[in-house]
């Protein structure tokens, strides 16, 4: 089912070359997962006797073993439905049920696909020998830029990020918006007056940069470039039909939406039929509320949603971001915000609903989780970016000549340097590819 060349592949990589084949006709197969990794007092004997269970089950199923790094066991079958709940029922005494899953691809692949980017993203985060060249090594220096010399003058693409959101919802995964800024971290890199050492100065820097990104973003659009705010203009046939990309959430200053650029880029993308939101940050609003007014009246006027960013846990204890009254609200995940109950977060909400929360900093599965538990469906982070690659690779029919890392970095990248050797830039901004058939549409409808 995985093919010949899948069993010379990495073990995560194996299994997600299973995953694409499987999700294509996803009729009819199951994938049971036995998380060995999750036991607190892991013994070696906990992974052989697993194992041998999956191993003498799988000619009955016709099944196929995939045994990860972490030490988990997943087997995909597509018969024998008495047998394998036979089995999960011996493997449920054995271990915690906590510990079993099992999933029907024709109305579960979302859970599959979290599963298979959370240990995709293992794989790429984990330590490994010293590096050969041109080689990721981890994930969180997937998006950091090759250290600077004074003498440089970065290009904007060097400091813009570009962030996937996506939407969680009745067991699917969809991309629901855009997201663009100058990163921060970036700017600091590569900032020789060292803005990073105050927040203030830092925001002004930012600030400073955004009549660049108005321009850059108004030059770009319809050229397929990857600050293209309109890539469907420039992508034909790769976009279907005239469906625009997703939403399109700009990170501004209160100067930038006041800025003269400003409003020819918003009719621009109105007349494109992009939705645009522009992120203003809770510090700046709070610090200048005639300005945040204008600003408001602005944006209005431009047929924008307002987005409210910056919000931390500690936010919370001295202020009511709510009462600002935007259309977006995205927070921040902390262990503080952990800590925050349903019915904490459905007070510090109100009278926002679910789909105007965003749960950014999504970096693993237990954020993931938290954030669902708590009636969010609308999410950031590197798991997030994880999830959104996976399912890009799922669908992708260059995939096998690109790591999980490279796609993510790629659809973060904001310069053609950074997604060079991509072979479908298109999926990138959220296309979807052309099928080869109606039995392939379905499986990869439900991955993208």
């Amino acid at each position: 089912m995985a093919g010949e060349g899948a069993a010379s592949l990495p073990a995560e990589r194996a299994l997600l070359e299973t995953v694409r084949r499987v999700m294509r006709r996803p009729a009819g197969w199951r994938a049971l997962a036995v998380h060995i990794s999750r036991l607190p007092e892991r013994r070696p004997y906990h992974g052989r006797i697993a194992r041998t269970l999956l191993e003498e089950a799988a000619p009955r199923v016709d099944g196929q073993i995939h045994a990860l790094g972490n030490g988990d066991l997943l087997l995909f079958c597509r018969q024998g439905a008495r047998a394998l709940h036979g089995l999960v029922a011996v493997l449920e005494r054995l271990f915690p049920e906590t510990l079993v899953s099992l999933w029907s691809l024709e109305s579960e692949a979302l859970h599959l696909i979290a599963y298979a980017a959370g240990r995709l993203t293992e794989a790429v985060s984990a330590p490994s020998p010293p590096p050969m060249a041109g080689k990721i090594q981890s994930l969180g220096r997937l998006f950091d830029p090759p250290a600077p010399s004074a003498a440089e003058t970065p290009p904007l693409g060097a400091l813009m990020r570009r962030e996937s959101g996506i939407r969680l919802a009745q067991g699917r995964m969809e991309l629901a918006f855009r997201d663009w800024r100058v990163d921060p971290a970036r700017l600091i890199t590569w900032d020789a007056t060292g803005a990073g050492a105050d927040p203030a100065l830092l925001r002004h820097r930012l600030g400073s940069l955004d009549g660049d990104v108005l321009a850059a973003l108004g030059g770009a659009a319809g050229t397929g470039l990857p600050l293209d705010p309109v890539p469907h203009r420039a992508s034909f046939p790769a976009w279907p039909g005239d469906a625009p990309p997703p939403p399109l959430h700009l990170h501004l200053s209160l100067a930038g939406v006041m800025a003269a650029d400003f409003p020819p880029l918003a009719s621009r993308l109105r007349e494109s039929g992009v939705a645009l939101a522009i992120v203003l940050a809770f510090e700046e609003a709070c610090a200048d509320p005639p300005m945040l007014a204008a600003a408001r009246r602005v944006i209005a006027a431009s047929g924008a949603l307002f987005v409210l960013g910056g919000i931390h846990a500690e936010t919370f204890s001295c202020a009511t971001p709510a009462a600002l009254e935007p259309d977006v609200l995205v927070l921040d995940f902390s262990p503080a915000l952990a800590e925050r109950t349903s019915r904490d977060c459905a007070r510090l909400f109100y009278p926002l609903g679910s789909d105007q929360v965003v749960l950014r900093g999504a970096d693993d599965e237990a954020a993931l989780a938290w954030g669902v538990a708590r009636g969010i469906t609308l999410f950031q982070g590197r798991h997030v970016a994880a999830m959104a690659a996976a399912a890009r690779m799922f669908a992708c029919p260059s995939a096998r000549n690109c790591s999980l890392g490279q796609c993510i970095a790629r659809a973060a990248a904001a310069d053609p340097e950074g997604r060079f050797g991509c072979a479908e830039p298109a999926l990138l901004d959220g296309a979807r590819p052309p099928h080869e058939s109606e039995g392939g549409q379905a499986g990869e409808d439900q991955a993208t």
